[in-house]
């Protein structure tokens, strides 16, 4: 290769980097679910309810009772569906940050930062049990 055939190469990588786009895909193996809502007259409804449920993997009426608890509102989970709906209106974002704390307190190892733990009991304590790195920790449900 002679020295203008790889100036040429090498205008024409940088412009195809330029043009690429931003990568939109995370590299994670496991990403905080985001709530999808939509409301209805006062109601807010979590449409991907039962998707959340599932890659949480935690008990649902416990934890749609500490969000209701945590957000002020009273609501109902509709199983048949996989929704849940909220009898007030709720922002998409106090939604959003609940699941993240819930999650960094409730499923997140605080020692690998793996998702993958349960929550056992252990006499009159709950314990979170990291099924990746074995780390136990005492939790307050």
């Amino acid at each position: 290769m002679n020295k203008l055939d790889k100036e040429k190469y090498m205008a024409l990588l940088d412009k195809g980097y330029e043009d690429m786009p931003e990568t939109t895909r995370s590299t994670e193996r496991w990403e905080i679910p985001k709530a999808d809502i939509e409301y209805e007259g006062k109601t807010t409804v979590i449409k991907n309810w039962k998707y959340i449920m599932d890659e949480l993997n935690r008990d649902e009426k416990r934890l749609f009772k500490k969000m209701c608890k945590e957000l002020g509102v009273a609501g109902d989970i509709k199983s048949s569906s996989g929704r849940a709906i909220l009898k007030s209106i709720v922002k998409r974002h106090s939604l959003n940050n609940f699941i993240k704390k819930y999650c960094q307190d409730y499923v997140i190892c605080p020692t690998c930062s793996k998702p993958d733990t349960i929550i056992t009991k252990d006499g009159r304590n709950h314990v979170l049990v990291c099924q990746a790195c074995g780390t136990r920790r005492i939790i307050k449900l």
